[in-house]
C-alpha cells in the first residue's frame, strides 16, 4: 500500500511538471517550450494562474511564416488514477501573422490530450490557425496535428536521470505525415528531446519551468 501511495504521488508530481505536452502547470508556475526542427520554430512562454488556467504567448515560424499569439490555455478535464492521469486542454488566442511581407490578424485553437503513467506515455495536440485574406493574398488557415506514443525504459526517481523513448506522427495541411524519433532526458525542472526523423531530418525540443 506504501508502494501504490508513493508511486500515485511520483505520478502527479512528475506530471504536473514534466509533461511536456501540458500547457497549464501547477499555480505560479513560468513555463518556457521550445520545439524545434528544420524550417520551424515553435517558443511559448506561460504563466499559471491557477492550476487549471494559465496565460500564454506564442511565437511559431514555419517555413517564411511567422505566428505570434497571446494565449489562454485550459485545462478542461484531469482523471487521477492510481497509476496513470489523463488530461483535456483547450487553447485559443488571436494575434498576429507575417508573411508575404504583410501584417495580419490570426486566431489560434488548440486541444491537447494525453494519458500517461511512470512507464507510458501517450497524447495528441491538433492547432488550427485561422489566417486573414487580404486584397494581395490568399492565405490558407494553417492546421496540424501531433500524435506521440513513449515508453520509459526504466522508472526514476524525481532526483535521479528520467528518460524515454518517444515515437511522433506529425501531419500539416497536405503535407505528408512525418515519423520523428525522440529520446528524452529530464532532472528536476530541465527537459530536452532529442529526434531524428525517418527522412534524416533533426529536432530538438525542450522545456524549464521556474
Amino acid at each position: 500500500m506504501r508502494k501504490m501511495y508513493l508511486a500515485i504521488l511520483a505520478l502527479i508530481f512528475l506530471s504536473a511538471e514534466f509533461s511536456f505536452a501540458h500547457p497549464v502547470s501547477f499555480q505560479g508556475a513560468t513555463s518556457l517550450m521550445s520545439y524545434n526542427k528544420e524550417n520551424e520554430n515553435e517558443l511559448m512562454l506561460t504563466y499559471s494562474v491557477k492550476n487549471y488556467l494559465a496565460a500564454g504567448l506564442t511565437y511559431y515560424k514555419v517555413e517564411d511564416v511567422e505566428y505570434t499569439v497571446p494565449r489562454l490555455n485550459f485545462l478542461a478535464k484531469r482523471w487521477n488514477n492510481e497509476d496513470s492521469q489523463g488530461n483535456i486542454y483547450l487553447s485559443a488566442g488571436y494575434g498576429s501573422e507575417r508573411s508575404f511581407e504583410e501584417r495580419n490578424g490570426v486566431t489560434l485553437v488548440s486541444a491537447d490530450v494525453d494519458w500517461e503513467s511512470r512507464k507510458y506515455y501517450t497524447s495528441f495536440q491538433y492547432n488550427k490557425y485561422f489566417r486573414q485574406d487580404t486584397e494581395a493574398a490568399n492565405r490558407t488557415d494553417f492546421e496540424m496535428m501531433k500524435a506521440r506514443v513513449g515508453v520509459a525504459p526504466y522508472l526514476a526517481e524525481y532526483n535521479e536521470l528520467n528518460a524515454w523513448f518517444i515515437v511522433q506522427f506529425e501531419k500539416s495541411n497536405d503535407k505528408a505525415i512525418e515519423t520523428t524519433q525522440f529520446i528524452r532526458l529530464f532532472y528536476k525542472n530541465v527537459l530536452v528531446e532529442f529526434g531524428a526523423t525517418i527522412g534524416g531530418g533533426w529536432a530538438f525540443n525542450y522545456m524549464v519551468h521556474f
